[in-house]
Order: structure tokens, then C-alpha cells, then sequence
């Protein structure tokens, strides 16, 4: 049995790195939104996502310690921003042209907000988990809300689907065999990430075809449950098991408590369905 602690508070978030992996998500929500509502019931939702008060908690966040940084590889982050637009938008859809869906992306947090208060796009910043998770999350949780409150269940199984999109989308197209994935999901990362700094585990077993795991204390579930309590498990765990079956067909997911659900621990069993 091995009790994995989390591994320090704070962790690098570079901007540039992550801005198009929410520019994606966004596109992607806003084009399937589109083709299952039409442009009228999608501006209703978008514009209820978009609409709040005043967020002292993304204002501080992107008050302070944030540092220059050379460009990333590859070039500045604006071209890449404006391909993703083309990818999603390669003609209007639904009459809302690729200009107008940029427009769209641009008016949700926090990117409405990054643009307003800082210089760069090429900036980092050692972030807690909760202080990350409201950068990456806190737009989508909305978006999941405003879907839900305005379509009841048709919206949250619309909701799903595009998570679970999104999801496999964000995997890249990565797939190996069980036991690579195994030897991955045990791993000790060699720099802190948002998951080590906001979980504490603990391995129960494992193999090249089976893992149990718990999560005995988890930053995601304290985040949602504080900020987004009705779409939290919805919207941070609900796909799992389809982001794991598309790295293997044979993985599967057994869990039958989560800390996201008012559980004292998540219960993770990974296992092979097919073994050697």
C-alpha cells in the first residue's frame, strides 16, 4: 500500500500553454451547441454564461505574480487561437461566421478578462489548485448551468456529450496498450501538475491489468463543491471511463463512491477486460 501526499501547493500555469486548449473547448460547445439548438437557444445559453457579477476571485487571480516568459515553440499563441477558429468554423455555421464565433469565445471567462488585465499572452504564475481550476473551469461549469437551467435533462445530456467531445479531444488521439496505461496512472509525475498538488492518494494494488486506487483528499471536489456544487461530478468526472476506453477499448472504471458526491473518498478500480 503506497499513500501518495500532495506533492507541494503550488504549481507553474503558463498562459500561453493552456489559453488554446480553452479557445478549443469553447469552439467546440459553441459549434455543437449550434447544430443541436439552433442560434437563438444557443445566444440564450452563452449570454447566461457570460453574464455575472463581478469576479473578485479571477480578479486576483490575474492581479499578481504573473512573469514574462519566452514564446513556447511553435510561435505566438495568436496564431494558434486563430487556427482553432478555422478548424471549428471553416464556414458559418447556424449564420454565425467564423469572425462572429471568435467574437462569441472572446466575451466568456476568463478570457474576456485575460485580455482586459494583462499584457501578454506569453506570462506564467505558481497557482494553487483552486486558483487554476477557476481558470480552467469556471467558464465551462457556467455554460453546463446555463444549458441545464434553460433544458433540464436534454441539457445535461447535451452537457455530457460535449464533455465527453471535449474530453477525448483533449487526449490527442493517444492510445497504448492496458499496461502502459496502468504504469501511467500509478506514476509519480516528474513536475507538479494541478493533480498532484490537489490530491492525495493512495494505491491499494496494481498491476499490468488492474488498479485500485483511492482519493482521500481531492482540490477538484472542494473547488466545485464551493463554486459549482449541481454540475461538479458532471462536469470533472463524469467522463472518465470515456476518456479511458479511448485510450484502450478493454479499460474499464469501477467507482461507486466520489468525494465530488459527498463521499469520504473516490473508490478508483481500473481494470482489463480482455487480460492476457
Amino acid at each position: 500500500m503506497n499513500i501518495s501526499q500532495i506533492s507541494g501547493q503550488v504549481f507553474p500555469f503558463r498562459m500561453a500553454l493552456w489559453l488554446p486548449s480553452c479557445y478549443r473547448t469553447y469552439l467546440l460547445w459553441l459549434r455543437g451547441l449550434l447544430e443541436r439548438l439552433g442560434y437563438e437557444c444557443t445566444f440564450a445559453i452563452w449570454q447566461g454564461a457570460c453574464q455575472e457579477a463581478e469576479d473578485a476571485c479571477l480578479r486576483q487571480i490575474l492581479s499578481t505574480g504573473w512573469q514574462s516568459e519566452a514564446p513556447a515553440e511553435g510561435g505566438e499563441p495568436e496564431k494558434s487561437l486563430a487556427a482553432l477558429v478555422v478548424q471549428f468554423f471553416p464556414v458559418a455555421a447556424e449564420g454565425v461566421t467564423p469572425e462572429q464565433a471568435r467574437a462569441l469565445v472572446e466575451r466568456m471567462p476568463p478570457i474576456q478578462q485575460i485580455r482586459q488585465m494583462l499584457p501578454s499572452l506569453n506570462l506564467w504564475k505558481e497557482t494553487t489548485a483552486s486558483e487554476a481550476l477557476h481558470l480552467r473551469m469556471h467558464g465551462l461549469a457556467r455554460l453546463c448551468e446555463a444549458l441545464i437551467h434553460q433544458h433540464g435533462k436534454q441539457g445535461e445530456l447535451i452537457a455530457y456529450d460535449l464533455l465527453r467531445q471535449g474530453r477525448i479531444l483533449a487526449g490527442s488521439g493517444q492510445t497504448g496498450s492496458v499496461a502502459d496505461f496502468m504504469a501511467d496512472f500509478i506514476a509519480e509525475p516528474e513536475e507538479p501538475n494541478l493533480f498532484t498538488v490537489g490530491l492525495k492518494t493512495e494505491l491499494v494494488r496494481a498491476s499490468d491489468c488492474e488498479a485500485v486506487l483511492l482519493v482521500r483528499e481531492c482540490a477538484w471536489a472542494s473547488y466545485f463543491q464551493q463554486h459549482h456544487p449541481a454540475v461538479g461530478y458532471l462536469v470533472a468526472c463524469s467522463t472518465d471511463e470515456a476518456a479511458y476506453r479511448a485510450f484502450n477499448p478493454s479499460l474499464r472504471l469501477q467507482r461507486t463512491t466520489t468525494q465530488m458526491e459527498g463521499g469520504e473518498v473516490c473508490d478508483f478500480r481500473i481494470y482489463n477486460i480482455d487480460p492476457p
